[in-house]
């Protein structure tokens, strides 16, 4: 099993004529085919459940015990148990176990009836939720989108739990060597999407935001795909209450809003580069009932001038589309940040703009000598598994793969032929990464002790970039550090000292990160010594440099940050 999306959209904006909306009551019973009296009490449960189905719903976690095997625990036993420590205490661990609503009700079975259901059925709930499931033509995949709406102000740390359930699960004959004798289960979970921890939402939301969750689970154990379904909820993380539930129906969601686009991802931006320039590609979706045939996209990179895009097609209500913006340079800094906008769709005001704008940070890539380690353990399926290095340019400079032996360690030694922006890719054609599908592999590119990347869990491919900078023309064995600059990150003015032990002509030359001569300043004839002076960077844009210290006998080179 394995999440394939799980996309977030939050925005938030005051409206008047919200109010409280009719709760939906969730019962999480916790039960197994071999508890002897978890047979009576589901069987009540699911006929209240049958005569109220306005009232309650239900989901239905499978344990490991009072006995092992339980086949529908054995399907998903780590969110099972996941959910049973939310609940339960170490010490007080029994089935049959109720939650009512999170906290409302949690305990024995027999500790609560319709009437505790109607009581807390009359207290009405500060969301709406509406979800939609979907199967695949090939049912190896569910799809489930999750629109979670505030009817009232809230303010409190929410988790959204989107629950895949089989709804009736029949045994002609006892599912387990310890069985029960119970043969028909009910609203079973199958999958917690994306995963038990659920989906953070802001700590605020007012009357009038919106949360909406795309997710997919692929298909593990099913019996039945025409009994699946999925139940959600919204839940508060300290209290534990649950605000609202709701079933899934396959019709469309109702959205919101007629024009409302929303910038949900940014890709084609590494979290770590050595460009100054990049070439993002934005998703977008149409979170709007009415089709999107055209907007215009700005973005910037730091405090730069917004670009502009103008785009143009067609995209239906619900859909996503890339788009691929042009070429942005800028002033790299230490730490930098994206800021992309739509606006304008169809040439009309977006009905929700505050859904529309996403910033991406990232920041000034590692650096590295000419040499270069890779550690790289395969999973089960090493011949899946290729890598490479490429310079600016796209040239290939180092590879290695496919592999042949899983769960080894392979160690790989790389030497980078000049001063480039790199990019380490590693790929898996079966397209679930290293870790943790099929086996336990994964990786760590590094270069004189610097970690550049670590990873493993990723999809076909993921990639990191790194700077070699320009190398160390000699070494001299000295006391103390020959060639001291400092502050290091400055603003572009530094101090600079060095150790001389023979006098000689001093030249301070200062490249960049691609050994390309920024300046070349002399200091004249120079005794043995320790001596100082001043590197004059006013006029740097940020980045990395490299000054380098010619005495005539030695040469000294030293990374240098600017940063603004």
């Amino acid at each position: 099993m394995k999440n394939l999306l799980v996309v977030i959209a939050f925005s938030c904006i005051f409206y008047s004529g919200y109010s409280q909306t009719q709760r939906l009551v969730l019962l999480e019973e916790f039960t197994s085919a071999t508890c002897g009296p978890c047979v009576s009490k589901n069987s009540q449960f699911h006929t209240w459940q049958t005569q109220n189905p306005d009232k309650f719903t239900s989901i239905y976690y499978h344990v490991n015990w009072p006995a092992a095997g339980d086949p529908m625990n054995l399907a998903d036993p780590g969110e099972v148990s996941t959910r049973v420590s939310y609940y339960m205490a170490p010490t007080n661990m029994y089935v049959p176990y109720s939650v009512l609503d999170g906290n409302y009700y949690n305990g024995d079975a027999g500790g609560w009836n319709m009437a505790t259901i109607n009581t807390r059925y009359a207290v009405p709930s500060p969301f709406e939720i509406q979800l939609q499931t979907q199967i695949s033509a090939a049912q190896d995949t569910v799809f489930s989108t999750m629109l979670v709406k505030c009817t009232q102000d809230v303010a409190a740390s929410i988790t959204a739990h989107n629950v895949v359930i089989e709804k009736w699960i029949h045994f002609n004959s006892a599912p387990c060597a310890s069985s029960n004798g119970e043969r028909d289960f009910y609203n079973v979970m199958k999958k917690m999407i994306p995963g038990s921890s659920g989906t953070t939402l802001p700590n605020s939301m007012m009357a009038g935001d919106y949360v909406l969750l795309e997710g997919a689970w692929k298909v593990g154990t099913v019996y039945d795909f025409s009994q699946i379904a999925s139940v959600g909820f919204v839940q508060d993380k300290s209290t534990k209450e649950i605000y609202q539930t709701a079933n899934s129906s396959s019709n469309p969601l109702v959205l919101p809003y007629n024009t409302d686009v929303q910038v949900v991802d940014i890709l084609n931006v590494l979290p770590k580069t050595c460009a100054n320039h990049i070439s993002p590609v934005v998703k977008i979706r149409n979170n709007g009932n009415n089709p999107i045939t055209s907007m215009i996209i700005k973005y910037k990179v730091n405090d730069g001038a917004f670009s502009s895009y103008t785009w143009n097609g067609s995209l239906g209500s619900m859909q996503k589309a890339n788009i691929s913006l042009p070429a942005y340079s800028y002033d790299m800094q230490a730490q930098n940040i994206l800021t992309v906008y739509s606006t304008n769709p169809n040439s009309i005001a977006d009905q929700y703009p505050k859904n529309d704008t996403m910033k991406f940070s990232f920041a000034l890539a590692p650096v590295s000598t000419n040499q270069v380690k890779l550690a790289l353990r395969t999973d089960n399926a090493p011949q899946e598994t290729t890598w490479k290095v490429v310079n600016s340019l796209n040239v290939t400079v180092a590879s290695g793969g496919p592999y042949t032996i899983p769960n080894k360690l392979n160690q790989e030694n790389i030497t980078l032929p000049q001063a480039d922006c790199y990019s380490f890719i590693i790929m898996d054609s079966g397209g679930n990464g290293i870790c943790c599908t099929n086996g336990n592999g994964g990786y760590e590119v590094s270069s004189d002790g610097t970690v550049i990347k670590q990873g493993g869990s990723f999809a076909y491919s993921e990639s990191s970039e790194f700077v070699m900078e320009a190398p160390l023309a000699t070494s001299e064995n000295l006391t103390g550090n020959p060639l001291v600059v400092y502050p290091n990150p400055s603003n572009g003015i530094a101090k600079v000292s060095f150790h001389m032990s023979h006098s000689g002509e001093v030249q301070m030359n200062l490249y960049s990160a691609f050994a390309q001569l920024i300046s070349r300043r002399s200091l004249g004839t120079l005794g043995a010594g320790q001596h100082e002076t001043m590197l004059d960077g006013q006029n740097l844009k940020p980045g990395v440099y490299i000054l380098q210290l010619n005495t005539g006998s030695q040469v000294y080179s030293r990374k240098v940050s600017v940063v603004r």
